[in-house]
């Protein structure tokens, strides 16, 4: 156990030092790496100690919680190292330099807290907002350019959308306040699956392009397994999020039923033409689901509930959303490769007969219709 142990803590030492390197590279710091260590405190989930420049992380935290909550962590002493090595404070605590190192990290709101206080988050993290007086009047600010990029005057509104980014970008913002006004929401999919298939990639673009989502396709560590596994990332409102990861879940099973049956009528057993029936099934109902235009959607209005003050439009609002969540983005071409064209031609046909229902709020009916 203690050799199984020993060897666990390398391999989350070697994926730390690399979470670290890549933090300071998405978010522009400027960060010496310092000495790693995993420790086996249960109270304390991570620690920075200026002198020896040893930043340490609970193996607690570690294997007993989702990795990316190990991220905050790291992203909060980082924050302390910031405070020690780039402001040369020994002396910030928890006070405002502090939280203004964290929002340079990107961090989210409740990681900002003190270490009893960060143990309470770990345990049911909430969803965050402007920690600091400053924070709060760029929100205000923000608000009130957004207001006026709504403005009829088009030089107007494009002035008022840049200088709005700008203040984002130049103070890197706690955006989930904004974020939870305006109910853009971020949800993971974890595939469980080491690489990302053809017929995933392009179930992503099916919900990026027909449900007003943008799609990321990331991967998240495993500490229990030292793996890597390929994530979908949805970005969006609330609603819209929660249909395209509905979709999602119901286009993975049907894939699936519809192959086997499939396979046992036409002997189809290869990988190619496999790939080929899901891409053709895919195909189908694309084209189904971009002639019925969603017919539940409405119209976003012009003015939230309740205010006076015109919305900005929903691209612009998602993107700012998005910028702050992956500072760095980086698009990649999707290779075609070989395809069964019996296959797939005769996947289109069934394709076409998939339907998707929107699924039924709570309190009206069983559960989702999904029909076909």
């Amino acid at each position: 156990m203690a050799s199984l142990d020993s060897r666990l803590h390398a391999a989350w030492l070697r994926q730390l030092t690399h979470e670290y390197r890549n933090i300071c590279y998405q978010y522009r710091v400027d960060l010496r790496l310092p000495v790693l260590a995993i420790s086996g405190g249960e109270q304390q989930l991570g620690t920075w100690s200026a002198p020896d420049r040893r930043l340490s992380l609970s193996s607690v935290l570690i294997s007993r919680h989702p990795w990316n909550l190990t991220l905050q962590v790291l992203k909060h002493e980082m924050a302390h190292q910031m405070c020690s090595e780039l402001l040369h404070r020994e002396d910030a605590g928890h006070g405002v330099l502090f939280r203004e190192c964290c929002l340079r990290l990107g961090l989210e709101a409740p990681f900002h807290r003190a270490g009893a206080d960060l143990a309470e988050t770990i345990a049911a993290p909430q969803p965050g907002s402007a920690s600091t007086e400053k924070g709060r009047q760029i929100i205000a600010k923000v608000h009130k350019l957004l207001a006026l990029g709504a403005s009829d005057n088009e030089h107007e509104a494009a002035l008022a959308v840049q200088r709005a980014e700008e203040l984002l970008a130049r103070y890197r913002l706690d955006f989930d306040g904004l974020a939870e006004e305006q109910e853009l929401v971020h949800r993971t999919i974890n595939t469980h699956a080491l690489t990302m298939p053809t017929y995933r990639k392009t179930i992503c673009v099916i919900l990026e392009s027909c449900f007003g989502v943008r799609v990321i396709c990331a991967s998240l560590y495993d500490p229990q397994t030292d793996r890597s596994f390929k994530t979908i990332e949805l970005l969006g409102s609330e609603e819209e999020v929660a249909v395209a990861e509905h979709c999602y879940h119901f286009l993975e099973n049907r894939l699936h039923t519809l192959w086997e049956r499939y396979r046992r009528e036409c002997a189809g057993h290869s990988r190619i033409a496999r790939k080929s029936y899901f891409l053709g099934l895919l195909a189908g109902f694309r084209e189904t689901l971009e002639q019925s235009r969603r017919p539940w959607a409405e119209p976003e209005p012009r003015c939230q509930p309740g205010h006076g003050l015109p919305v900005p439009r929903q691209e612009e609002r998602l993107e700012a959303f998005v910028t702050f969540r992956f500072p760095r983005l980086q698009r990649r071409r999707r290779s075609g490769g070989l395809v069964d064209r019996a296959a797939f031609q005769e996947a289109v046909a069934a394709g076409r007969k998939i339907v998707l229902r929107r699924p039924m709020p709570d309190g009206e009916g069983d559960g989702p219709r999904l029909l076909t």
